[in-house]
């Protein structure tokens, strides 16, 4: 079963995104979450190298914390937090892919590490891509069977039709505005897209 490495940069409503971007050198392991009944989501981080009252100021002026309790821990402190906004919690939910705990987040990047099917993978790319998440797909692993690629689904239509319309040929046969029609998506989304997998074929035939 293929195992990959993703990055995911924080939308910035979330609350991790501006305090680990404000404090670049200090470490945010998130240790647990789970999407709660009613939409929010729930969890537990500890961070490391950052001042208790910065953290307790953090969580006292986010808009998007629910409720938050800052706990001493050995090595810095703990967040039990409830977030109004569980973007990558709806991803992961959407797609059916559970995360592995703990992950760390630093200067507002958190770093995936999963092991599914390529079809899980390939929804989870989709509903970051539907959700407007930055991503890049570091490294796909593939075990024996053979099974795995560095392109979710949705990432391989648009660049297949994008291929197939001319959008590579040199000179340009079309732009990009043709290639969004062709697919019915949005041109600044299908601009992700592509960028994205273009970004992802570049390291996977690096890593190879």
């Amino acid at each position: 079963m293929p195992r990959a490495t993703l990055s995911i940069t924080l939308p910035d409503e979330m609350w991790l995104a501006p305090v680990t971007r404000e404090n670049p050198d200090a470490t945010f392991r998130v240790l647990s979450a789970l999407p709660a009944e009613d939409g929010a989501g729930v969890g537990l981080v500890e961070a490391q190298d950052i001042p208790p009252e910065a953290m307790e100021s953090v969580v006292a002026s986010s808009d998007a914390l629910r409720d938050a309790d800052v706990l001493p821990a050995e090595d810095g402190v703990l967040v039990q937090f409830e977030t109004r906004t569980p973007t990558l919690l709806a991803a992961t939910r959407s797609a059916k892919l559970p995360l592995d705990f703990p992950f760390e987040v630093r200067d507002g990047v958190a770093r995936w590490t999963l092991t599914a099917t390529h079809e899980r993978l390939s929804r989870l790319g989709d509903e970051l891509d539907a959700r407007g998440v930055d991503y890049r797909l570091e490294r796909v692993d593939t075990d024996a069977s053979g099974e795995g690629h560095p392109l979710t689904d949705r990432q391989r239509d648009v660049l297949e039709a994008a291929a197939d319309a001319g959008y590579y040929d040199e000179p340009r046969a079309c732009s990009l505005t043709d290639v969004a029609d062709d697919v019915g998506l949005a041109k600044s989304t299908v601009s992700g897209i592509l960028h994205r997998a273009e970004r992802a074929l570049v390291h996977s035939h690096l890593d190879g």
